[in-house]
């Protein structure tokens, strides 16, 4: 096809050396700046609603994901095609729209079961959510060629874009309002906005066809109900929780959930739009991803797991600051959750190693079995009340983590551990940093190790000042570790030399820029 003013950009002048790399440093910096943002919507909005508040947000905040994830999964299916054209580029946006469409009038019927569920209260939010619907899936299908051509600079805009929006109105209509229609009106803005910066970024002149729905439905078709069983099995606990236990546990669950989440799968988000596109450019280009598959690997587990088992480690003092002591019974979620979520992320990969072999009937299979297990278990567990919903999420955690591995044995070398033992200095780390944050809480005595006076307001002050501490301790633990063992093992190719090539590319530019 020759290029023309309309046709999508192409890849001819975009630099490829250290896809991964370079993409991922992009996306995770806006990641770090979006959750960082999100951090704070939280400790603002915690102080503001109420726990039934927050359920009520939590079902709302599920239905409005599960929208963008529907449509997401129809317009990647631009990133794997060979030649996009025109045509392509129609369809998936009419697909898009049909999407959207379909989505608000199941919505708008569907108010009955809302009673059935024991959740009536969710009623009100119908016409927002319909009107969501219909607005998330206009976004320019020319947006996801930036991501294929792996410039990701504009992706990043996005999602800071987004999140700048969701902060200011989510934060200002809380403090006025004091209700959860705050995040309601916020999660509308934020929808508008995506739509106004893909158009502005990727701007095109959509018309409604399904001339060529036949390249686009095969892969769609799965990639869809693959994207919706792993986004319902993620969103099951809270889910069971505010059927069975009520909304103002669903909302104490959502708050350690939230905070498991921003450091763990909100963090992911960012980076696995860059390591779908980077494996399907090296294998359009190379036909062999399994280096890069294992390099990803490495990636998510080396920023991960010291951020999830350090929340864990001082998870009664972060609840207590960030969102208060009537929320404090949240820190269970993060002692069970936080770890395990962390390797779970090792699905990152699968998932964007499949979209890249067309497997995704096979990922879809998968976590249809994943859905039905994690059903069953946190049902099972809520029978014993929130702490039961809580051990039944995480032992449905560990099923996922096992099934990942197995694909993840497929897709990169070696044996069914091998992406967890290829890591295996960030779990020394890890460890390493543990042993030290125990260290420093035994030495502020027995009750500190169990939370530390949680009687009165009048403790926060110094109970600021011992979460910093074990903070910097541990973080200073991990890296000197990581470091050294990497040091000791004749610093082979990994996480360590992929961050510091990662860390010598930024100065260069700096120097640069600077002279």
């Amino acid at each position: 096809m020759k290029p023309s003013p309309k046709s999508e950009p192409t890849g001819a002048a975009v630099p490829r050396g250290s896809p991964l790399v370079v993409g991922a440093a992009a996306l995770f910096a806006s990641g770090v700046f979006s959750q960082i943002l999100g951090l704070l919507t939280l400790i603002v909005t915690a102080r503001l609603l109420t726990p039934t508040d927050f359920g009520v947000i939590a079902y709302f905040v599920i239905a409005v994901a599960l929208l963008e994830i529907a449509q997401r999964a129809i317009s990647m299916t631009l990133i794997r095609q060979p030649e996009v054209t025109e045509a392509h580029l129609n369809t998936v946006f009419t697909m898009q729209l049909l999407l959207g469409t379909s989505a608000a009038g199941l919505i708008w019927i569907s108010a009955p079961l809302m009673g059935f569920l024991g959740l009536p209260a969710l009623t009100e939010l119908i016409p927002a959510l319909c009107l969501i619907a219909i607005v998330s899936s206009l976004k320019s299908t020319r947006f996801p060629l930036l991501e294929r051509d792996l410039r990701f600079g504009f992706v990043a805009g996005e999602e800071a874009i987004s999140r700048i929006t969701y902060t200011l109105f989510a934060v200002c209509l809380a403090w006025l309002w004091r209700d959860f229609w705050a995040i309601v009106a916020a999660n509308f803005l934020t929808q508008v906005a995506r739509v106004i910066w893909s158009f502005s970024v990727a701007p095109m002149r959509p018309r409604l066809t399904l001339r060529c729905w036949h390249d686009c439905i095969d892969v769609s078709s799965w990639s869809l109900g693959a994207q919706i069983t792993q986004f319902l099995t993620t969103n099951m606990p809270q889910i069971i929780i505010g059927a069975t236990l009520g909304l103002a546990d669903a909302g104490i669950f959502r708050i350690g959930f939230r905070l498991v989440s921003l450091f763990t799968s909100q963090v992911i988000g960012p980076l696995e739009r860059v390591i779908y596109p980077g494996l399907a450019s090296i294998s359009r280009t190379q036909g062999n991803d399994r280096e890069a598959f294992e390099q990803a690997n490495a990636i998510l587990l080396g920023i991960i797991i010291p951020v999830s088992v350090g929340m864990a480690l001082v998870a009664n003092h972060l609840i207590v600051v960030v969102a208060g002591y009537e929320w404090l019974a949240a820190s269970q979620v993060i002692w069970v959750l936080a770890p395990l979520k962390a390797i779970e992320t090792l699905q990152a990969n699968v998932r964007s190693a499949s979209y890249v072999q067309g497997d995704t009937k096979r990922l879809f299979l998968r976590n249809s079995i994943l859905l039905v297990v994690t059903t069953i278990l946190v049902l099972l567990g809520s029978n014993y009340g929130f702490v039961g919903a809580i051990l039944g999420s995480g032992a449905a955690s560990l099923f996922a983590i096992g099934l990942a591995l197995v694909m993840a044995k497929d897709f990169g070398t070696g044996g069914l551990l091998t992406p967890i033992l290829m890591a295996w200095r960030t779990f020394a780390a890890a460890i390493a940093m543990v042993t030290a944050v125990l260290i420093v809480s035994s030495a502020y005595g027995s009750g500190d190790a169990i939370g530390w006076a949680y009687d009165s307001a009048e403790d926060l002050p110094l109970l600021r000042i011992r979460f910093a501490v074990k903070v910097i301790v541990g973080v200073f633990t991990y890296i000197a570790t990581h470091l050294l063992l990497w040091q000791l093992s004749g610093r082979p190719k990994g996480f360590e030399s992929l961050t510091l090539e990662l860390a010598s590319k930024l100065r260069n530019r700096i120097v640069a820029r600077v002279s």
